[in-house]
């Protein structure tokens, strides 16, 4: 379950720590556990606090560096309008300063980005293994690549969406977020849907928008052939985000990769199947980091 509480704004791990950026801006992030170091980047219009059902589980074998990325949770948007390439940059800062080096990296939805732009621009020696969750290298439907959004989101069907979130961004974030879940998770766990909402109303709205335009102007596509270093690809079967396709796309591109599926889950397996979505983590992590080059093939579907 989410843990999100007002009183509490470092989620279940204490005092919220935080770094000062070279722009000044002070990013928070949480720092849990001891042991080998996964980096767990949220999404769109999220905040770190929303991998706390995976953070109490991941902790027991992990040290856990759970960021607010610009303009989310406790970290402000700082000077100009954020944009992929500064969130990458900013991730870079942050390993630096706490010395981190072989870290496996999770991406959630644009967390995925974020981390494919870090590698992008600045190579992957700060990492040894990517966990990429539900996420597309080209968020935005075109005529020969239909591995975008699963509505079919286009050109067009983009600036209609940033057009609604400048507008009235409560409407806009209300009708969002039952799109991050399984379709009938709202009517399963309600309060679930609430908290999260909640979340998403703090957001503000011109700097979501900034973002939005900024994924949908990305396209990893001829970057991944190069992405060699270890790789877990994992996926919604109920994503009404992206087609399961689009994972297997992954899987197939990126040249060290797997793939994990879960059968009970829409765009966020780490809040609808937290216990099966961690154990997969661990499981690729550890690997990962005690040297296996070709980690073993975990990948089948979790379907409880």
């Amino acid at each position: 379950m989410l843990n999100i509480r007002s009183d509490n704004p470092a989620g279940r791990d204490g005092v919220l720590k935080s770094l000062a950026l070279p722009d000044g801006t002070d990013m928070a992030y949480r720092d849990a556990g001891q042991g080998p170091v996964l980096l767990l980047v949220h999404g769109w219009a999220a905040s770190g606090r929303f991998f706390d059902p995976i953070v109490d589980l991941l902790k027991q074998d992990f040290r856990v560096i759970i960021p607010d990325l610009r303009a989310h949770g406790q970290t402000p948007a700082g000077p100009g309008r954020p944009d992929i390439d500064t969130l990458a940059d900013d991730l870079v800062v942050l390993l630096d300063t706490l010395d981190i080096t072989g870290a496996v990296a999770l991406g959630w939805s644009m967390g995925a980005q974020v981390l494919w732009s870090l590698i992008e621009r600045h190579g992957a020696d700060r990492l040894a293994g990517l966990v990429v969750e539900d996420m597309s290298p080209r968020i935005l439907n075109t005529d020969d690549w239909p591995l975008g959004m699963a509505s079919g989101m286009d050109t067009a069907g983009s600036q209609r969406a940033l057009d609604a979130m400048r507008s009235n961004w409560p409407a806009y974030a209300a009708a969002f977020v039952r799109h991050i879940f399984s379709r009938d998770r709202a009517s399963r766990d309600p309060d679930l849907i609430q908290r999260v909402l909640v979340e998403l109303h703090q957001c503000d709205a011109e700097a979501m928008a900034a973002l939005w335009e900024s994924m949908a102007g990305q396209d990893f596509r001829p970057a991944l052939p190069a992405m060699s270093l270890p790789v877990l690809v994992t996926w919604g079967e109920a994503s009404q985000a992206y087609n399961p396709a689009t994972s297997r796309y992954l899987v197939d591109t990126l040249p060290n990769a797997q793939g994990k599926a879960f059968a009970q889950s829409g765009h966020a397996p780490h809040l609808e199947q937290p216990e099966e979505f961690a154990e997969a983590v661990q499981q690729f992590a550890s690997q990962v980091q005690a040297g296996v080059t070709h980690p073993e093939n975990i990948e089948g579907s979790f379907s409880s």
